[in-house]
């Protein structure tokens, strides 16, 4: 399965929307686990927020549905943890603030669909640490 997606990725010929290294594997991965995250956190795989995924995926990567339900699947069963998959992205967002800016609007987009939940806004809250942690320091200095 890792290989097909792969292959997808490598064909790609369009830059991603949201992230400068488009034909980043792993970047693409985390970004569908961190979504995924959200999207169980609740306990419940609800059809809004995977519809609202679907959307993002199809919007940022290109993918086709069968795809994206294919990465959904892959990232599902992937159990990785939020800070690996945090660290992934912020490993390419660091330097650019509008591509942290434009991550964690997607991210809202999603939490927002059916309303925030105390385990969503844990993971907003982990995800704006690592992706802005020079304003974490600002605020810790304070």
């Amino acid at each position: 399965m890792f290989e097909s997606f792969k292959q997808w990725f490598e064909a790609r010929d369009q830059e991603s929307q949201l992230f400068e290294h488009p034909n980043s594997l792993n970047l693409h991965i985390a970004l569908a686990a961190l979504l995924y995250h959200v999207i169980s956190a609740d306990g419940l795989e609800d059809n809004n927020e995977k519809q609202e995924f679907k959307i993002i995926m199809a919007k940022e990567l290109q993918l086709s549905e069968q795809q994206i339900m294919l990465l959904y699947h892959y990232v599902k069963n992937l159990k990785s943890d939020l800070e690996s998959d945090l660290l992934t992205v912020d490993m390419y967002l660091k330097k650019n603030p509008n591509l942290r800016m434009a991550f964690m609007a997607k991210l809202n987009q999603l939490i927002g669909v059916d309303g925030v939940d105390s385990e969503e806004l844990k993971i907003y809250y982990e995800t704006w640490k690592v992706i802005f942690p020079d304003l974490v320091k600002q605020l810790r200095d304070k």
